[in-house]
């Protein structure tokens, strides 16, 4: 007879207290802190930092504090939840659940099926920051973020509690097949990532000829190559796991690109063409702030350049009882004006929202 499973988690460990590990942490202890959280990892000074701030309850540099818990979140690099996998059946609980935060998913579930097939579901948060670290840590990193979850069946028990857990720390869940997930990510996100990488060290090395190139870095380059900041720590095993995902799409971009240079200088339309279907695309694609499985609404305001514009804005919409549920700087232009993009769960919302700031003696415009 297969263990009774509570409906709610007791106490939840926590592999690695790092940017997304300690945010899990801190997302609990603010949206359930009945839970228990014992955090592991081998950085003592992580640990101590995860712990003051109230990320966890209990720290740990050892992964023996498992046996304690009922959901293990694995919050590692890609290579370090691989190498910890095959050492949990001996030490978890028989009604535990395992998950992890991993950016791909068919090389962890494939150990995973291997060691833990009756308790491991992946996961994959469609969250992060500019920061890094404990320090970078928020309780409110999974609010409204698209969280993929990989199961190991289609139906399976511990992925609808999983589920469950993860929505009540303000996720939206969505499942997928590993191989699926990771096929998409190499087109969405391990491409754009090699793209930006690759622009910045080519115009870095015209740079050494003229400090020209840099003054001229506009508004375009700056946004195509913000990612070329990541640390490759990071991407290192992204590359190694999704490989061949990332090099089958990796062909087709360079394939168009070889087209569109052998368009030139002649035959400039067929690079037009290419314009015409981007545009297309770009243009029908709905935002998604934090990885929203739902299109939100979106109202454009000019907020001028004085102390204590914005949160005039954001505090009239809010005595209106709305919620903001992005925001968005798109254009600066010193000491006059900046122009920022609000966006709302509903169409409704949005409208009061313009009503309300229109009142107030604001420009704004509701956008498709």
């Amino acid at each position: 007879m297969k263990p009774a499973q509570s409906k709610h988690f007791k106490c939840v460990g926590i592999v690695g207290v790092g940017l997304i590990g300690g945010s899990f942490g801190l997302a609990i202890k603010r949206f359930q802190p009945r839970i228990r959280v014992i955090g592991i990892d081998k950085d003592l000074k992580a640990l101590r930092c995860a712990k003051a701030r109230g990320a966890i309850d209990v720290a740990s540099q050892g992964l023996n504090a498992l046996v304690k818990t009922d959901l293990i979140i694995l919050a590692t690099p890609i290579r370090s939840i691989l190498e910890i996998l095959p050492a949990l059946p001996i030490l978890i609980r028989p009604e535990a659940i395992v998950t992890d935060t991993g950016s791909t998913k068919a090389e962890i579930c494939r150990i995973a099926k291997r060691y833990l097939p009756a308790h491991f579901v992946g996961g994959h948060p469609m969250a992060g920051s500019e920061q890094q670290g404990i320090e970078g840590a928020h309780p409110l990193m999974f609010e409204n973020a698209l969280y993929v979850l990989t199961p190991m069946k289609k139906k399976q028990i511990q992925s609808a509690r999983l589920a469950s857990f993860l929505g009540k720390l303000g996720a939206q869940t969505l499942f997928l097949d590993p191989e699926l997930h990771d096929r998409l990510v190499a087109a969405t996100s391990h491409l754009p990532q090699l793209i930006s990488v690759a622009l910045a060290t080519v115009v870095a090395q015209k740079a050494k000829d003229s400090t020209l190139y840099r003054e001229l870095a506009a508004g375009g380059f700056r946004d195509l190559t913000r990612i070329a900041s990541s640390p490759f720590g990071i991407w290192k095993d992204i590359f190694t796991t999704n490989a061949t995902s990332i090099d089958s799409v990796l062909g087709d971009f360079m394939g168009l690109l070889s087209q569109m240079r052998s368009a030139l200088p002649k035959h400039t339309d067929e690079i037009g063409t290419n314009f015409l279907k981007a545009k297309k695309f770009r243009d029908a694609l709905p935002r998604r702030s934090k990885g929203f499985l739902r299109a939100l609404h979106r109202l454009a305001i000019v907020v001028p350049d004085r102390a204590g514009a914005l949160a005039e804005i954001t505090g009239a919409i809010a005595q209106k009882k709305i919620s903001i549920k992005d925001i968005e700087l798109l254009k600066v232009r010193e000491y006059e004006a900046g122009t920022f993009h609000l966006y709302f769960a509903t169409e409704t919302d949005a409208k009061r929202a313009a009503s309300a700031l229109r009142e107030g003696g604001y420009e704004c415009n509701l956008l498709s």
